[in-house]
């Protein structure tokens, strides 16, 4: 695990508590609030619900040859997804699924590719966007 996402996933079950985490492991917690601190099973299940990072790259690799004349299609007489498409192929960062723009995309491309296709892509990326 991640400090981050520790951190993250404990401020998501206990807003504004205080606590200090060592290292990258749960048994780092020092938990200093009046609140009772959030159980190991509690701070995992926040972890899994935690949005989920995409490399763009690998969003890409699961792009068909058919996928991509779909694209093409769509994009090429609609300059706002050309520019959402172009951004989107120059994005070296990872992206998270809660991203207002990344999410835009998706659904951009749930339009063009259908839901069926962006499913098994959600699928191979083992990513959930809502």
């Amino acid at each position: 695990m991640i400090h981050y996402d520790i951190v993250q996933a404990i401020e998501s079950i206990r807003p504004g508590a205080k606590f200090t985490l060592r290292g990258d492991d749960i048994s780092g917690l020092e938990w200093s609030d009046p609140t009772p601190a959030p159980t190991a099973d509690e701070i995992l299940m926040a972890l899994q619900s935690l949005p989920r990072p995409v490399n763009p790259q690998d969003l890409m690799a699961q792009i068909t040859v058919d996928d991509a004349a779909k694209i093409q299609a769509y994009i090429a007489d609609k300059p706002q997804a050309w520019l959402l498409w172009a951004s989107f192929n120059t994005q070296k960062d990872a992206m998270l699924t809660s991203n207002e723009r990344f999410r835009a995309g998706w659904f951009t491309l749930k339009d063009i590719i259908g839901d069926e296709r962006m499913s098994q892509i959600a699928q191979a990326l083992g990513i959930t966007v809502t």
